[in-house]
């Protein structure tokens, strides 16, 4: 039965949640420079709707050239009208179209309707193989953590969910992880390039997405994107949103957090405090999710490494973009136990402090306490942007460390690692970037030399999950080093067109370097003791 918190309380008028948009941006943007505003906004949309042939873009980028004329004379009436005007169009294409009844109906379907987004095979047969029994991608995606303390708190106050972010299946894969938890729908921003596709589109609509269009980088559109966020917290819809702001093109854990729409948070519950609103409180709930093998990660490694790529931020030609790649994967991952780990961490407030199940703040020593102290100053509100950035800075760090301590772990990443960490060993005048162009026998490695350095990487990570800093697969710790490597091998051989790493006589060979590095790099950041000497074997 479908869970009637958040977004799915009470149906919802489109069109009153854009007026409301409107008026709340407008009042936002009271006192702002508006002719500042607007030239920004015709200027880097005009240079980046003068690169379109699209129908829609022509359209739009004649509309902005009109404005930038009108701009020269308008005075302040004008330019505020023009400003509602854009304001309005941007959010109607923010906004989402949740229905209560769809969204049950998707839910049920969406292991089909993401088989159906990935490939070419008959329908029927797809919504056969799907949804059924043990082979269905439903069963592949397991939730652990404190998915008790999550459940308790959509009652206790407007949760935020914030992800780490490594494909574009995560959209999709959180939403089944939330409705398998048994927990509310979220609205969550989905990149707008998402939506060209018309089956993924029609899943992420109705599963509570808005569109977030980041190639639109002036102020104005920033501007009402916070603005829906706020409102959204205040009308306590529960929300998602990828803090690391796009997937991680290294592979690579997300340390370095976007803040923007986190302070959001903190104006909606000083606003929702003023107003005197019952269960004013808001809490983030960070959360990792994992897998074994990642769709895109060629094309996101290769990005990462091009000096050229570097400022790419929205990637349309990637392996998601090419169904019958995302069937091969789909159809692969299911043929692993638990491929999929979503694992949701313990609750933070506004402010970075811990909270309990009853959605108390917590001190450094553990005592409730009303974090709503923060906000005052001489016994009342007070706005200060300062002190907001200081706060939204000590939420981001909760956050990235929770990234870390939630992390699992699997025999991809060591593997990875432990053949980087021998080729660094074996050349360590060369940097990371000369390693990759080693040639074939430098990459090839006895099996003895690469389970030595396994075993090594396997009793730190081993230590550091005892000590509750990181996870590992299941069972992952109970392997022996060969046993792992030959596992590792044997997933690297699942999916990818070329296979990372594989053995040859005796050897394993680190076929591709590049894909190697993006699974290495999972691990970066966590204390490990440095490479054991060149040509050990343990």
């Amino acid at each position: 039965m479908l869970r009637q918190e958040g977004i799915a309380r009470e149906p919802i008028d489109d069109r009153e949640v854009v007026d409301d948009m409107v008026r709340r941006a407008l009042r936002r943007l009271e006192g702002a420079e508006l002719d500042i505003l607007l030239n920004e906004c015709c200027f880097l949309e005009e240079k980046r709707l003068g690169q379109s042939n699209v129908a829609g873009d022509v359209a739009q980028l004649k509309r902005l050239r009109e404005v930038r004329r009108r701009l020269a004379w308008a005075n302040e009436q004008e330019l505020r009208t023009i400003v509602e005007s854009i304001v309005r169009g941007y959010a109607a294409e923010i906004h989402g179209h949740f229905d209560l009844g769809t969204y049950a109906n998707a839910t049920r379907a969406l292991p089909a309707g993401l088989a159906l987004v990935l490939g070419k095979q008959k329908p029927w047969a797809v919504l056969r193989q799907a949804m059924g029994g043990e082979s269905s991608l439903a069963t592949r995606v397991r939730c652990s953590g404190a998915v008790a303390s999550f459940d308790r708190l959509v009652e206790r106050g407007t949760c935020v969910l914030v992800p780490t972010h490594l494909s574009n299946l995560d959209s999709p894969v959180i939403g089944l992880a939330l409705h398998q938890a048994g927990l509310p729908p979220m609205i969550y921003g989905a990149g707008i390039n998402l939506f060209n596709n018309w089956l993924l589109s029609w899943f992420m609509d109705h599963l509570g997405a808005y569109k977030v269009d980041r190639a639109k980088r002036h102020k104005l559109y920033k501007e009402v994107l916070k603005e829906y966020s706020t409102m959204a917290l205040e009308r306590r819809w529960h929300s998602l949103f990828f803090p690391g702001g796009t997937r991680s093109r290294s592979g690579g854990l997300e340390r370095q957090l976007k803040k923007g729409l986190m302070g959001t948070a903190l104006e909606a519950y000083q606003r929702n405090i003023q107003a005197g609103v019952d269960l004013p409180r808001l809490y983030f709930i960070p959360a990792t999710i994992n897998y074994r093998l990642v769709l895109e990660a060629e094309t996101l490694i290769e990005d990462h490494l091009q000096e050229a790529g570097r400022s790419r931020y929205i990637i349309t030609d990637d392996e998601f973009a090419r169904p019958e790649r995302v069937l091969q994967y789909v159809r692969n991952m299911l043929g692993l136990d638990d491929p999929i780990d979503v694992v949701f961490g313990s609750p933070i407030d506004p402010f970075g402090n811990p909270v309990n199940e009853d959605g108390d703040s917590l001190d450094p020593h553990g005592r409730p306490f009303d974090p709503a102290g923060y906000l005052l100053r001489d016994g009342a509100f007070v706005a200060d942007p300062q002190r907001d950035r200081l706060y939204t800075g000590r939420l981001s760090e909760a956050i990235a460390s929770a990234f870390a301590r939630e992390t699992v772990l699997y025999e991809t990443h060591i593997l990875a690692a432990a053949m980087h960490r021998r080729l660094e060993a074996n050349h360590p005048s060369l940097d990371t970037f000369r390693r990759l162009l080693l040639g074939p026998e430098s990459r090839t490695l006895p099996h003895a030399e690469v389970e030595a350095e396994v075993a090594l990487v396997q009793r730190a990570l081993c230590r550091l999950e005892t000590r509750g800093e990181v996870r590992l697969g299941h069972g992952l710790a109970d392997l022996t080093p060969s046993e792992l490597r030959q596992r590792g091998e044997a997933t690297f051989g699942l999916y990818h067109e070329r296979c990372a790493v594989h053995s040859d006589s005796g050897a394993s060979v680190l076929a591709d370097p590049k894909l190697a590095l993006y699974y290495a790099n999972r691990l970066a950041g966590y204390s490990l003791p440095p490479a054991g000497p060149a040509g050990m074997t343990g």
